[in-house]
């Protein structure tokens, strides 16, 4: 099950005809051979993504996501995917992207996360760089 959240936000997520995005997050956790069920993708600005990243991992670090892997009441993993849309927004402008199609890469960055892939130094980031422009295509 994936499923969507906002933070006090008003985000019309318009993906074209032809990114049916839940059907593509299933087929990446399929085609990765990953047990992840249920995943929830939450839509946030810097000050939540902020805090989040304080209490978890220590940093004042500005991020775009914060991937987190928890486990409910009937002891079921669940990934939590925290957007943050103003850094999408900044970096839609600055790599000259369109918005919404920085925010799919960055949907997509997030469930490689939780499905294990890092970007904490080169070789990591250009594997998991190289796995998202595959899915996005």
């Amino acid at each position: 099950m994936i499923s969507f959240y906002c933070d006090k936000l008003e985000l019309e997520l318009e993906f074209s005809s032809n990114f049916s995005f839940k059907k593509k997050i299933d087929k990446i956790l399929r085609y990765e051979n990953s047990k992840w069920k249920k995943i929830i993708y939450i839509f946030c600005h810097k000050k939540y993504i902020s805090t989040l990243n304080l209490f978890f991992f220590n940093t004042n670090k500005l991020t775009d996501v914060i991937t987190l892997k928890q486990t409910d009441r009937n002891k079921k993993q669940v990934g939590e995917i925290y957007l943050n849309l103003d850094m999408i927004k900044f970096n839609s402008i600055v790599f000259q992207q369109n918005f919404y199609d920085e925010l799919k890469r960055v949907m997509i960055h997030g469930v490689l996360h939780l499905i294990g892939y890092e970007d904490n130094n080169t070789t990591n980031k250009k594997q998991i760089t190289d796995k998202e422009k595959f899915y996005l295509n």
